[in-house]
């Protein structure tokens, strides 16, 4: 296992280091480097006296400035306190990596820009001052590349459900840090551990597009009316064939300057009605009008703050998954790193979320009995039983105690009886009139939340489809049964539609597990367009606030420094 730990850890060969080009002028950065070995060593003795003060590092400070004491600390143990800063190039690589950070939704000053700058106008003189511009780039080198690979913000600060671990490759990547350092090959170290995901990459092409959007002014806002349909007639419409041609929904070589919504916007307007989600029949109306209001600056904020949700999880993604996007309602099979099939699905209601995590579906259920969670035995079903009993032959519910036998529910007093005190389970039997329809997929979780079919079919047609209680509906839960049973003889569809025929509960165990990923994704790429969705759980600003929040200035205060 060491070894194979080992060779994780390896970094891959990248090529040469650039030439020193950039904003950073180079006779300035000339200033900063160690110049001679005797200073090398007096500033190596300051670096470990900061290092080795317990009693002023350990004892005072905030938790914050503790943890950056000792990622530091690590850090230049490691290389037994020698000044990391000594070559101008990894200087200068390191600054335009740290420009080139907002490129990915991220801000410079979280890694010292400004201060870097002016250190090359103020050149240190004493072992001190050096000591502590070396404190300075290596923070900044060290922030850069988690956030770079891990994200800024905690997801777990954000979701508590957030469940994927990355604590073994966190600890790998100090090593791959301290290999780009004895190769002095700053900026292809963070360049390595961004994220390569084409999807990634797009995303930060849109965040430049909408940016420039929003430099040149973006576009005014259309007032409220009545609906723009064919053939209408409205003063609105220049304004609103402007902010077409905007967003490039509309080609802007089309000469038109009528009052007239011509066909060719009600085609514009269907274009940007898919790409954001929303009901597309090339109609106008209030929610359309909402959308297109947007702000281009509002657009930069949401595709930074997706850019960040990508960083949590990109790196860590298996090659063959399934990727449920919550606010997109879809469901996608990635087989080797490509997607191979995408359904609509059903969520939770805003009330009764469904939870971002990640599982893997280990079986599939067919023909299940569907037995009512505590979270719809306590809210749902106990009361509307208490108001009409009735409410148990609708749902075709049966009441099975403790030992599996059916109890009368004249024989209950159900007054008596809450979620947490129930002593029964309220089980439906299994048919087309089922809640979870033919087929569920397992996943196990600590939130009872699975995949499975649904008798409510004509949902799927809505264009906003959060209906269930956490639990995620497949439209066609058939075709992903053939995806993930992975055996084109043995289970073909013809055998699968046979076994739900036959009536009987059965389970299949999957051939091999496959990672499930719930993830909430309010802008994503595809192709090479930018898709927007509806914050259906109100958590984008709460994540865009924490992003923007800066990261805590450090005060070094031991050794003179």
């Amino acid at each position: 296992m060491a070894i194979i730990f080992l060779l994780f850890l390896v970094l891959v060969p990248s090529p040469a280091i650039q030439a020193e080009t950039g904003a950073v002028d180079q006779g300035k950065v000339r200033s900063t480097a160690v110049r001679s070995p005797e200073a090398g060593s007096a500033i190596a003795a300051l670096l470990r006296c900061h290092f080795e003060d317990r009693t002023r590092s350990v004892g005072s400070g905030t938790a914050s400035s503790k943890s950056f004491k000792s990622q530091l600390g690590r850090f230049y143990a490691t290389r037994q306190y020698l000044p990391v800063w000594t070559d101008q190039r990894m200087i200068v690589e390191l600054l335009q990596a740290v420009e080139d950070a907002g490129d990915d939704g991220l801000n410079p000053d979280d890694y010292h820009i400004g201060k870097l700058r002016r250190l090359y106008g103020n050149p240190s003189r004493t072992p001190a001052e050096q000591v502590g511009d070396d404190l300075l780039l290596t923070d900044a080198f060290l922030t850069l590349a988690y956030h770079l690979r891990f994200g800024k913000v905690d997801p777990e600060r954000i979701d508590p459900d957030w469940n994927l671990d990355v604590s073994v490759r966190r600890a790998a990547i100090e090593y791959r840090l301290q290999q780009a350092i004895t190769g002095g090959r700053v900026r292809g170290a963070l360049d390595e551990l961004r994220p390569r995901h084409p999807e990634y990459t797009q995303l930060k092409k849109g965040l430049a597009l909408y940016r420039s959007i929003a430099k040149a002014g973006g576009w005014q806002r259309i007032p409220e009316g009545v609906s723009f349909r064919e053939g209408t007639t409205d003063s609105r419409v220049p304004l609103l064939r402007k902010r077409l041609r905007a967003s490039g929904d509309l080609s802007s070589a089309l000469v038109d300057t009528s009052n007239v919504y011509s066909a060719a916007m009600v085609g514009a307007v269907k274009r940007f009605q898919k790409r954001n989600g929303l009901e597309v029949d090339g109609i106008a109306g209030p929610a359309t009008v909402h959308e297109l209001n947007i702000s281009a600056t509002e657009r930069v904020g949401q595709i930074r703050l997706n850019l960040e949700r990508y960083r949590w999880f990109i790196g860590d993604i298996a090659p063959t998954h399934l990727l449920v996007n919550i606010p997109g309602f879809t469901l996608q099979y990635v087989e080797n790193g490509r997607i191979r099939w995408v359904t609509r699905v059903i969520v939770g209601q805003p009330y009764r979320e469904t939870p971002v995590f990640k599982a893997d579906m280990q079986y599939i259920v067919f023909n299940p009995q569907w037995v009512i969670p505590p979270t719809i035995l306590a809210k749902d079903a106990l009361p509307a039983i208490r108001k009409n009993r009735s409410y148990l032959d609708r749902k075709r519910l049966q009441v099975i105690d403790s030992k599996g036998r059916v109890v009368n529910p004249a024989s209950i007093n159900w007054s008596q009886y809450t979620g947490s005190n129930f002593p029964y389970r309220l089980q439906q039997s299994a048919g087309d009139h089922g809640a979870l329809g033919r087929i569920k997929f397992m996943m196990p979780n600590k939130h009872i939340i699975y995949l499975h079919d649904t008798p409510t079919k004509d949902l799927f047609k809505k264009s906003s489809r959060t209906f269930s209680s956490g639990c995620i509906r497949v439209e066609n839960p058939l075709e992903l049964a053939e995806l993930v049973l992975q055996d084109s003889v043995k289970w073909s569809r013809s055998a699968i539609e046979s076994a739900i025929a036959s009536g009987k509960t059965g389970t299949v165990w999957l051939p091999r597990r496959i990672p499930v990923f719930l993830l909430y994704l309010t802008a994503f790429a595809e192709g090479d367009s930018v898709l927007f969705r509806q914050d259906v759980y109100n958590r984008d600003s709460r994540l865009l606030n924490a992003l923007d929040t800066p990261v805590p200035e450090y005060k070094i205060e031991s050794c003179r420094l």
